[in-house]
């Protein structure tokens, strides 16, 4: 009887919580991406779950120009408020100086990372792995950053 007791309220404290979740649909950020690529980074929520980002990088002699779809899973019910994770992918286009001569650069990209909003303030600070396979191009596997994004119109 005294576990079922404790189970439901943990229950009901998951579900207080999830339910106290801002909504995230409409949410515009933008901040620095530090990592590779190291630049720029801008993201829209158009729906709670879904987001499109974009990052203009510089790196290793290369400029890129990136889009990427994400899609976002709240982790506050289990963790703490404001956390969760994400995964998606996208496209890039740039340029690479290879040999002393610029060279066209376009692939594709994933994205999955852990996404973090602070609460009392409005921040946002994220740590991904971004694979980008490059056409005709030596790829970039191992390209890991973390990103610190000012939250525009928090109502926080």
């Amino acid at each position: 009887m005294k576990n079922r007791f404790i189970y439901a309220m943990i229950l009901l404290c998951l579900a207080g919580s999830a339910s106290a979740q801002q909504s995230l649909k409409g949410q515009k950020e933008a901040g620095v991406r530090m990592g590779l690529p190291l630049g720029v980074t801008v993201r829209y929520f158009f729906a709670d779950k879904s987001a499109v980002e974009g990052i203009v990088g510089l790196y290793n002699r290369t400029f890129s120009v990136t889009a990427l779809y994400q899609y976002h899973f709240d982790l506050s019910a289990l963790t703490i408020p404001g956390f969760g994770w994400y995964a998606g992918g996208g496209a890039h286009l740039g340029t690479r100086d290879i040999d002393g001569s610029w060279r066209f650069l376009a692939g594709v990209d994933g994205v999955a990372g852990l996404n973090y909003n602070f609460g009392p303030i409005p921040l946002n600070l994220s740590l991904d792995w971004k694979p980008a396979v490059h056409f005709g191009e030596s790829s970039d596997l191992a390209d890991f950053a973390v990103s610190a994004r000012y939250i525009f119109g928090s109502k926080k």
